[in-house]
């Protein structure tokens, strides 16, 4: 029972993070929570990346992204061959919800072709939607999954993921625990 209170404070505060960094992005197309989980694998290399190019001067070069970061992405980028087949597919409903006919060509090119060209998009559009207000909880997010296998805490980002996008009233009563600044 001990352990109980600590794990779901934690999965509060997680669920209240990730809610804020939810809230900034665009609307996503439906998915699975397993498709979720797989991007939030795939991506998390180019994520840190952008995350570590756009907060450089909103965080300090002793913090966690920038001595930790590069260690934390290579973690995720040698679970990103298992992960890119769900991965692809977010991948294409997110494309094609955006430009269909781009989608097309997408999803008709090789693997080979299609990843350099994944990893460089979500860098460039993860490095768009950072706010530098959001620097300073993006490191705070990073540094406490980073204790986490890869594979387990993209599961925990995936039943959130499906809890938020199957519930608009969850998603709201969180809302009041994220920081005002």
């Amino acid at each position: 029972m001990k352990l109980a209170i600590p794990f779901a404070a934690a999965a509060l505060a997680a669920a209240a993070i990730s809610t804020a960094a939810v809230s900034a992005m665009p609307k996503l197309p439906d998915m699975s929570g397993d498709e979720a989980s797989a991007l939030a694998v795939y991506a998390m290399p180019g994520f840190i990346t952008a995350a570590r190019q756009t907060c450089a001067s909103e965080l300090s070069p002793n913090g966690f992204l920038a001595m930790q970061g590069p260690g934390l992405a290579q973690r995720y980028a040698a679970e990103q061959d298992a992960a890119w087949p769900a991965a692809r597919s977010a991948l294409l409903r997110i494309a094609t919800a955006k430009a269909p006919e781009q989608a097309k060509t997408f999803a008709s090119l090789p693997d080979k072709a299609v990843r350099p060209l994944a990893d460089a998009l979500i860098q460039q559009e993860l490095a768009a939607q950072i706010h530098p207000r959001s620097c300073r909880n993006i490191q705070r997010l990073a540094e406490a999954i980073s204790p986490l296998d890869p594979v387990d805490a993209s599961r925990v980002l995936g039943v959130l993921f499906d809890i938020a996008s199957t519930s608009d009233k969850f998603v709201a009563s969180l809302e009041h625990l994220t920081p005002k600044r």
